[in-house]
């Protein structure tokens, strides 16, 4: 009998999804993506997914404040429905609460709920609260909306690879939160990146109004790598990805050349950065930098899609290829 720490997070959903036999007629996207899509009117489908997290698993409270817990907790819900292209319209959140948590907690947890969902005109619109014997957690489901429906499938060889924004500041940002000394501006910067994220909802609907043929599209939850090899499993592709086009901040290339820290483990394999990574012919790129120079959005081309099944590679600055291991990024089990 297999135990669940050989099978991995994402064989034991696929074991567990594969023996569910119902489903409904209407379903456009079931389980396998980030969110189910299933159409409620002319033109338009209804996008739902849903996240948990759990104390010591996803956050420490001796880390993190209440509201920004608030404000992370649905931002990684949103970044979900972003990945499929949606617009975020109505979150349902249940809380476990163990004996430890105050009501005053609860205040300072909702005005960070209230603060994200003012920012992106989502309503809360119910849910549940159970008792926890020992840890807090928070599991949210969302619902969207979305016209055009983006998905890991339809990668195609040739396409050209992009990612939103900047990479490895979330999870550098966790490597400097165990740290006692934090120095000035550039410590906040990065611990914020991973404390308070920004699910890239307007990039998500730059891509959703335009013309653009985005083939592919996925948020980085995982890690870049692993979510790439999410990508390249559903479209049955493989990929090449650049070293030296590996977008960084300077906040964290600052803190990794006064260090003396590796950035790459935390560009290539760091989680929770929430950045849209999707591909798109190469005709496309003109209008796709057009549109994203006009909205001031940072977005970067790092590799291209091949033709080798499932293998991602990267192409080093001296030019030499290294295959990069799949299961290197977050993994629950």
């Amino acid at each position: 009998m297999s135990k669940i720490k050989e099978l991995g997070e994402f064989e034991l959903i696929h074991r567990l999804s594969s023996r569910l036999k119902f489903r409904a007629p209407n379903t456009v996207l079931g389980i396998g993506d980030d969110c189910a899509v299933y159409p409620v009117k002319s033109g338009t489908n209804e996008v739902i997914s849903t996240d948990a997290l759990v104390e010591d698993i996803h956050f420490k409270l001796s880390t993190t404040t209440p509201e920004a817990l608030g404000r992370k907790a649905l931002s990684a819900s949103l970044s979900d429905i972003a990945a499929m292209g949606g617009v975020p319209k109505r979150v349902l959140v249940t809380l476990g609460i163990p004996k430890k948590i105050s009501v005053s907690f609860l205040d300072r947890l909702y005005a960070g709920f209230n603060t994200i969902c003012n920012r992106y005109k989502v309503e809360l619109a119910g849910g549940d609260t159970v008792s926890s014997p020992k840890c807090f957690f928070i599991n949210v489901s969302i619902i969207g909306e979305a016209k055009r429906v983006f998905t890991r499938q339809g990668a195609r060889p040739g396409d050209l690879i992009f990612v939103t924004g900047t990479l490895g500041d979330s999870s550098l940002g966790l490597k400097l939160l165990s740290k006692k000394k934090r120095e000035a501006k550039d410590h906040k910067f990065l611990i914020g990146r991973h404390l308070d994220p920004t699910p890239r909802v307007l990039e998500a609907g730059i891509l959703a109004r335009s013309r653009i043929n985005i083939t592919s599209m996925i948020d980085i939850s995982d890690g870049l790598v692993q979510d790439l090899y999410h990508i390249c499993k559903a479209s049955k592709v493989g990929a090449r990805i650049h070293e030296d086009r590996l977008p960084r901040s300077r906040e964290l290339s600052r803190i990794c050349d006064r260090d003396q820290i590796d950035p790459f483990p935390f560009l290539l394999n760091g989680g929770e950065d929430y950045e849209l990574l999707f591909t798109l012919p190469p005709d496309g790129v003109k209008n796709l930098k057009r549109q994203f120079l006009k909205a001031k959005a940072l977005v970067t081309q790092i590799g291209e899609i091949t033709l080798k099944p499932k293998k991602v590679l990267l192409e080093k600055s001296d030019g030499r290829d290294k295959v990069l291991p799949q299961l290197e990024g977050f993994n629950h089990f």
